[in-house]
């Protein structure tokens, strides 16, 4: 089976039409034809349906056409490498991080780590914590910083605790709650990002029925995008449930105001990711101890107390370490 019909089938399916594929892949219809019927041949059945509107996966083509893009990932990946090589860059570390934790965290990280490694190149990618986790068994992170929802680490995966962090409320300081500081009379006002398709998402409701907030209207989910989220926040008409530690690196930035929230703080800790075998490689190590230093320094600076809260250990989170309430946003 050639790998570069895979290719062409995800190709195929992505824009809808052989015509479209062709032009993209620059092939003429007649060869990229060919090269499905003989896909079919040796995958034993039908991989997409014609219809007037465009092609249509089959259960089988969908399952060729994600090995198809895990090649051209891999194509990707090679080509950057090459591109990096010429330019004298031997090495490079795949950072992942959640939007807020990565806005709040990860200017310092780079800084200090390019000045530390400078036969390093980094590249930074920001998403929901949820899809980090499998981007990173997928290969296609080195390191992940991201709370958890999961009781233990997927087999062959890592993390090291990072931050005991706690989710708050909080509003741009000219929303109507923000010069009483407090949660009163909240049912009827509107909320943004509560993460609808986050496996944080009931947690989350239930610390809001735990403070009075038995009903929250969500009109907006901005997910993955930090500025977007607290310049929309910023504005004055919305009120979220973030993470703590990176809003009280951001607030002043926006102007937005924390909420008092009645009873203790709900955990949601971060965690630094990793492969089992990235923890005996230098250059992940060597990024691992700036981060565990910038997050211990930024702690330090905006609450003292909060100092001792970050993690300095070279061994793997074991077992059920409370996993965290909201993240996709963090």
């Amino acid at each position: 089976m050639d790998p570069r019909h895979l290719v062409q089938l995800a190709t195929i399916l992505e824009k809808g039409s052989i015509t479209q594929a062709s032009k993209h892949l620059h092939l003429t219809q007649p060869t990229l034809t060919h090269n499905m019927q003989t896909l079919e041949m040796q995958a034993g059945g039908t991989l997409f349906e014609r219809s007037r509107h465009g092609v249509r996966s089959t259960p089988l083509g969908e399952m060729f056409a994600r090995e198809g893009r895990a090649i051209s990932r891999r194509l990707q990946e090679v080509a950057e490498v090459t591109a990096r090589h010429r330019h004298g860059i031997h090495r490079q570390l795949r950072i992942g991080t959640g939007p807020l934790v990565g806005a709040a965290l990860l200017g310092d990280v780079v800084r200090e780590t390019l000045l530390r490694c400078p036969e390093l190149a980094l590249s930074v990618q920001s998403d929901r914590p949820h899809l980090l986790v499998e981007q990173l068994i997928d290969g296609r992170h080195d390191l992940v910083i991201a709370p958890s929802w999961l009781e233990r680490p997927p087999p062959g995966i890592e993390r090291l605790p990072l931050i005991d962090d706690v989710l708050g409320v909080f509003c741009g300081a000219t929303h109507p709650l923000a010069a009483q500081g407090a949660l009163k009379n909240a049912d009827d006002l509107r909320w943004i990002s509560l993460g609808s398709t986050s496996p944080f998402d009931q947690e989350v409701r239930e610390m809001l029925r735990s403070v009075g907030v038995p009903r929250a209207r969500v009109d907006l989910a901005v997910m993955g995008e930090a500025f977007m989220l607290l310049d929309i926040l910023s504005q004055g008409q919305h009120l979220a449930v973030l993470s703590r530690f990176a809003l009280r690196q951001l607030a002043p930035r926006f102007a937005l105001v924390e909420m008092a929230t009645p009873g203790a703080a709900k955990p949601r800790p971060i965690y630094v990711w990793c492969r089992s075998e990235a923890l005996e490689d230098r250059a992940t190590a060597q990024v691992t101890a700036v981060v565990q230093e910038v997050a211990a320094r930024q702690l330090a600076r905006i609450h003292p107390a909060l100092g001792q809260a970050v993690h300095h250990r070279a061994a793997p989170a074991k077992g059920s370490d409370g996993a965290g309430l909201n993240g996709e946003n963090v």
